[in-house]
């Protein structure tokens, strides 16, 4: 008995990685009995529920990974603006304060100019000096990642432990006819490559970790979450 023609093509995927192609045949078959009938029905589900478990935890997995990279995004934005409101409340004062003691200096009949000289040059350097430093700013932030599953999915040579051999088995199938015979794997890395890496430094969301940027955390984030969509057959 074929199946094509009693189910649609992700159907017959997750029956597939599930192993129950042989089961799917004997179910639709008029030769069985109730008794027989049940026993197989529930050998289906109790995979199905296995999957449906491990597809949830791996998806909690991938999500907190997502919630991670964009909460440390926010938290170094949030710092980088601190900062730069800080100095640039310090570059007003300063300019404020050069103002008032260079009026000061010159209204003062018994101080010279040089004085009134003096305190705008110090004044300057100060404004510049913390001018330079807003734009200097430190905007990255080391992060550590051994276990990649931006990697493992890139890479696709092996099945990474800590995902089940049913669900790699389904990203990685590529018998769906209106996907090109492109495997969800597949259509997922093109979608990363033509959208998503793209900035500069972006080797590292493939590595062990590295230095991240505000941008390349919230590219990461995102691309975690077009994995986690991916988990949901």
């Amino acid at each position: 008995m074929q199946l094509e023609g009693l189910f649609d093509a992700r159907s017959l995927a997750i029956a597939q990685a599930l192993d129950l192609s042989e089961e799917l045949i004997q179910l639709k078959s008029d030769t069985i009995d109730f008794q027989q009938r049940a026993a197989l029905e529930t050998r289906l589900n109790r995979r199905i529920l296995k999957m449906t478990l491990e597809l949830q935890a791996l998806t909690a997995a991938i999500d907190c990974e997502e919630e991670k990279a964009e909460q440390i995004a926010s938290f170094l934005e949030r710092r980088l603006r601190q900062r730069e409101r800080n100095l640039t409340v310090g570059a007003i004062v300063t300019g404020a304060l050069v103002g008032i003691g260079s009026g000061l200096a010159l209204a003062s009949g018994g101080i010279s100019n040089d004085w009134a000289e003096i305190i705008g040059i110090t004044g300057g350097l100060i404004e510049v000096f913390l001018g330079v430093s807003i734009l200097r700013l430190e905007r990255q932030i080391a992060i550590e990642h051994p276990q990649n599953l931006l990697r493992d999915i890139y890479d696709g040579e092996e099945r990474p432990s800590y995902i089940p051999a049913a669900i790699w088995f389904y990203f990685n199938y590529a018998g769906v006819q209106d996907t090109g015979n492109k495997s969800l794997r597949e259509q997922l890395v093109e979608r990363w490559e033509t959208y998503n890496i793209q900035l500069s430094g972006d080797t590292v969301l493939f590595s062990d970790g590295g230095v991240y940027t505000p941008a390349l955390l919230q590219q990461r984030a995102d691309m975690l979450d077009q994995l986690a969509s991916l988990s949901c057959p």
